[in-house]
C-alpha cells in the first residue's frame, strides 16, 4: 500500500471475538485529508465503504476514476486496484466516514445486490447509517459490536440497492434497453453492430445517450461487468483461466490474461492465489 498520510481523525479498530464471521468490519474512522492526501492499494484484500461528508476527492477502481463530493457514498471492492486523492483544488477540506470490510463474502454481496458497477453513488442519503456505525464503535461493547456492525453494513447495502434500482428504472427507455442488452450478453464477445442494429441507432448515438446517464462508455461498461464475471468465476469455481476466458468471449487465453492485468494490476493467477489464501 502506497500511502501519504497527511490526515487526521478518529480510528476504531475492532478486534474479532471467536471464530471470524463471513463479513467483519475490522477498521472503521474519519479521514479529514490535506490536499496533497492519497491513499494506493495495488491489490486490495478489504473492501472499503466510505461516506462523504465535505470537500471533494478523486476514487479510482481499477481502470475506473470517479469523482466523489459531500453526500456520496463510495465502494472500493476487494481483488481491486484502490486509489483514493484530495482534490486539490478544491476549497473545501475533503472528509469521508471509512468502514474497512473483510472476507471475500464481501465481493459475492455486491455482486448479488448489483453494487459492483456502482463505485460512486451521488446523494445516497445514508449519512445516518455511517455515523450510527461510528456511534456503535465508540459506545458498544467489543463482544456486540461486530454483530451491530454486519446489521448496519446490511442496511447500507439493502438501502443502496434500493436506491441504485429506482434510479436505474429512472433512465430513458432506450438506455434501459442497451443495458438489458449488455447484461444479458457479458458471457458473449462485445458486438457493436449488432448492438447497434438491434437499438437501431449509430454507436456513435448509442454511446453518447448511455454515458450520459451511466457515466461509462458501453465499451468501458462491458468490460467492467466481464472482469467482475471473471473475479467471482476465479473465486467461486476451480475453472481453467482458458476456460474463464473462453466462457466470457475470449477464445485467446492470453488476451483474456493480459485484459484482466490491465485492468485489475494482477493476473488471474495470481489473483486465485492471493484470494483464496485470504478466503
Amino acid at each position: 500500500m502506497l500511502n501519504k498520510p497527511n490526515k487526521s481523525g478518529p480510528i476504531y479498530h475492532l478486534p474479532l471475538v471467536g471464530e471470524p464471521p463471513p463479513l467483519s468490519v475490522q477498521f472503521l474512522g474519519i479521514n479529514y485529508c490535506e490536499k496533497d492526501y492519497k491513499n494506493i492499494r495495488m491489490l486490495a484484500t478489504i473492501t472499503v465503504f466510505g461516506y462523504v461528508l465535505s470537500g471533494q476527492g478523486v476514487v479510482k477502481v481499477d481502470s475506473q476514476s470517479h469523482t466523489a463530493c459531500e453526500g456520496d457514498l463510495f465502494i472500493l471492492p476487494a481483488g481491486s486496484y484502490h486509489e483514493v486523492i484530495a482534490d486539490n483544488h478544491h476549497e473545501e477540506q475533503w472528509s469521508y466516514i471509512w468502514l474497512n470490510i473483510s472476507g471475500n463474502w464481501m465481493i459475492k454481496m455486491l455482486e448479488a445486490y448489483q453494487l459492483l458497477p456502482h463505485i460512486v453513488t451521488k446523494d445516497s442519503g445514508l449519512a445516518h447509517l455511517f455515523h450510527e456505525a461510528l456511534a456503535t464503535a465508540q459506545q458498544t461493547s467489543v463482544e456486540n459490536m461486530q454483530t451491530e456492525l454486519q446489521i448496519i453494513l446490511m442496511r447500507i447495502i439493502v438501502d443502496l440497492s434500493d436506491t441504485v434500482r429506482k434510479r436505474g428504472n429512472a433512465l430513458t427507455a432506450t438506455v434501459q434497453a442497451i443495458k438489458q442488452v449488455l447484461d444479458n450478453s457479458i458471457l458473449h464477445p462485445y458486438d457493436s453492430r449488432g448492438l447497434s442494429s438491434q437499438i437501431d441507432l449509430s454507436l456513435k448515438q448509442m454511446n453518447r445517450l448511455f454515458k450520459r446517464e451511466v457515466g461509462t462508455t458501453i465499451y468501458n461498461y462491458v468490460i467492467s461487468k466481464k472482469i467482475e464475471s471473471a473475479k467471482l468465476m476465479l473465486l467461486d469455481t476451480r475453472m481453467t483461466i482458458s476456460d474463464i476466458g473462453y466462457k466470457l468471449g475470449y477464445e485467446d487465453p492470453h488476451y483474456f490474461s493480459n485484459l484482466f492485468q490491465s485492468k485489475t494490476s494482477v493476473r488471474p493467477s495470481d489473483f486465485r492465489r492471493i484470494f483464496s489464501q485470504n478466503g
